[in-house]
């Protein structure tokens, strides 16, 4: 004779209090990184070329700047939420692959033109290195 035993599966809603908690975090977080600003206020972007150009301009400018290179000029663009290199002489053309330099220390640079675009905080300074290895 064999015994037959039935056991009821354990049924829960579909949605634990731990899963709301996790989905409120989840959706806090992303609302506050999509609402803080990229760059500082009182922000700048230094912009550096060969021949000993350099010249920082204010964020929110919404300038066009020909940086002049060896190969040519480079267009960097300054605008409310950064600076990007628009064109560049370059062969690769990676400096303008980059995308806009939008946070301190964040950099664009044109290595065969001799442009370095970089955001520099209110104080003028860059932000400190993240990690060093030697």
């Amino acid at each position: 004779m064999t015994a037959h035993i039935s056991v009821a599966p354990v049924r829960r809603g579909p949605v634990t209090w731990a899963d709301r908690l996790l989905i409120y975090i989840v959706l806090g977080t992303g609302l506050v990184l999509l609402f803080l600003p990229h760059a500082e206020d009182g922000g700048a972007v230094r912009i550096t070329g060969a021949d000993g150009f350099r010249l920082e301009v204010p964020f929110g400018t919404g300038m066009t700047l020909d940086v002049p290179g060896p190969l040519g000029t480079t267009v960097v663009e300054v605008g409310e939420s950064g600076a990007r290199v628009v064109s560049s002489p370059c062969p690769n053309k990676l400096c303008i692959a980059m995308g806009p330099a939008d946070a301190p220390g964040r950099s664009a640079v044109c290595v065969p033109n001799g442009v370095i675009v970089t955001v520099v905080g209110a104080e003028g300074r860059e932000r400190a290195a993240d990690v060093i290895t030697r």
